[in-house]
């Protein structure tokens, strides 16, 4: 839902992915801000942030292994990577749709899961491989819904052009040059007629 709501804003009012999610985040932070300080958590977080050491080294006056500049890099570089992971997901929703965004999203999701088995290995057991298997098969099968409405969606949109009658020009005399295209009361609304047809077949005009 939020990732539908997100697509008609950027292509209803032209906004870039950039711009959309620096405006979002920036009205999340303020509301973030201001619940953190209420509740006390704001003030929490940066006596952690300005002492040395991990939260529970500082709690329990063990000796510190992390910086307060390390602290301070790790923070900046999270939320500098955020950034740019949702600006790429915007753009993905804002050029390709939310459809495609979900699947990107979901495969991901798929890529990171399997990442955590082969790296710190972990161990794989049956509902595992069920899990995946399941989730391949609804991958594709989303896939190749969303393929078939964009083929129907086509050839609606040609049924409609091949039976929307000719547009016909009546060329007037009075039109100026330079003033930026014809009038559309100029055009109206003709139905081909069989004479006309037969004429253009044998390279004859009707005048």
């Amino acid at each position: 839902a939020i990732s539908n709501v997100s697509e008609n804003l950027m292509n209803q009012f032209n906004v870039g992915q950039d711009e959309f999610i620096f405006r979002l985040y920036s009205i999340a932070t303020l509301a973030i801000l201001g619940a953190a300080t209420f509740k006390g958590d704001m003030t929490e977080g940066a006596k952690f942030l300005l002492l040395p050491g991990t939260y529970d080294e500082i709690n329990n006056g063990e000796e510190p292994t992390w910086s307060v500049a390390g602290k301070i890099f790790v923070v900046v570089l999270f939320s500098t990577m955020g950034f740019f992971g949702s600006s790429c997901s915007a753009a993905i929703t804002k050029h390709f749709g939310a459809l495609t965004m979900s699947i990107t999203s979901t495969a991901r999701k798929a890529t990171t899961l399997f990442l955590s088995f082969a790296v710190f290995n972990n161990e794989c057991t049956f509902e595992h491989i069920g899990g995946i298997v399941l989730f391949i098969m609804a991958l594709v099968m989303k896939s190749l819904r969303a393929s078939r409405k964009g083929r129907h969606r086509g050839q609606s949109r040609r049924r409609r052009v091949r039976r929307s009658p000719e547009m016909k020009p009546l060329v007037s005399s009075s039109i100026e040059i330079g003033s930026g295209g014809a009038d559309p009361s100029l055009y109206q609304r003709k139905t081909a007629s069989p004479l006309r047809h037969s004429n253009r077949r044998s390279g004859s005009s009707v005048v």
